[in-house]
């Protein structure tokens, strides 16, 4: 019994090390300076600045890159959450011929890679004058969040018992109320899960933001890319703008924890 506990305990630790030490080595190279980030062997020993953080904080203009991501990322995870939870609802609720297919075919359309439809996107804003616009990233993050929430939220619907619904139409409510009173409230953590793993996606998202975005609404992958240049690699504002990116979602996933883990065990125990 005592070598059980021990070898689970050697496992956690193992797999806290495999996720921790990218993130404390990045923490720490972005308090290191441009020599020092450089250094081989690496430098455990050092003086720690926050220089790196100044500079791309203030000199660079990250925070207007970290704003364009945040608008981007809320704006099509809120759109994703409405229309898909629509569309998952009518596939789970309603009962029509070749629905199944349909919910295929969107599930398919979540499995396209970004690289094959982005050019297309491209040529289709470019002549409608849309580039280098909010409207673009946000319409085309929302079209893979979209199938992605109806995937999630489907299942989440399906452990919502229809009677509830049923009852709330005996009692005066129209279709629309019942939806909105009753079953979304139950499926509030589901739709917290959901939309986590949208903002993630969005904040996250590369190519399309790589190809449809200019200056005015890059977006803050695309900027931390781009600290890659001919004349060097700085490593030390790589690493703090990256740590700094990584905190909004860190402390946006401990706020909703509770809800989150909710949603994700949902319908693992009746």
């Amino acid at each position: 019994m005592i070598l059980k506990k021990t070898l689970v305990y050697l496992a956690i630790v193992a797999v806290l090390f495999l996720f921790l030490v990218p993130i404390v080595w990045t923490f720490l190279t972005s308090l290191k300076t441009h020599i020092d980030a450089w250094t081989l062997p690496p430098k455990w020993i050092f003086t720690p600045s926050f220089h790196n953080y100044s500079n791309i904080l203030f000199k660079k203009r990250f925070i207007h890159f970290f704003w364009n991501s945040g608008i981007v990322a809320v704006m099509s995870t809120v759109i994703s959450l409405t229309v898909g939870s629509l569309m998952a609802y009518a596939l789970e609720r309603f009962q029509f011929h070749g629905k199944n297919l349909i919910f295929l075919g969107i599930l398919f359309a979540y499995m396209v890679p970004a690289i094959v439809i982005v050019l297309p996107i491209y040529v289709a804003a470019a002549s409608l004058g849309l580039l280098d616009t909010y409207i673009t990233l946000i319409l085309t993050h929302s079209t893979f969040n979209t199938a992605f929430a109806c995937w999630m939220m489907r299942g989440f619907f399906k452990e919502i018992p229809r009677e509830l619904e049923e009852y709330a139409w005996i009692d005066g409510c129209s279709f629309l109320s019942a939806f909105a009173r009753i079953t979304l409230p139950l499926a509030a953590p589901g739709l917290v899960a959901t939309a986590i793993f949208c903002i993630i996606f969005s904040w996250n998202d590369f190519p399309f933001a790589l190809v449809l975005a200019g200056f005015r609404t890059k977006t803050l992958p695309v900027a931390i890319g781009q600290l890659e240049t001919p004349w060097g690699t700085f490593w030390g504002e790589i690493a703090a703008s990256s740590f700094t990116g990584v905190i909004p979602i860190f402390i946006f996933s401990i706020l909703v924890q509770k809800w989150l883990v909710r949603g994700l065990t949902l319908g693992a125990i009746k």
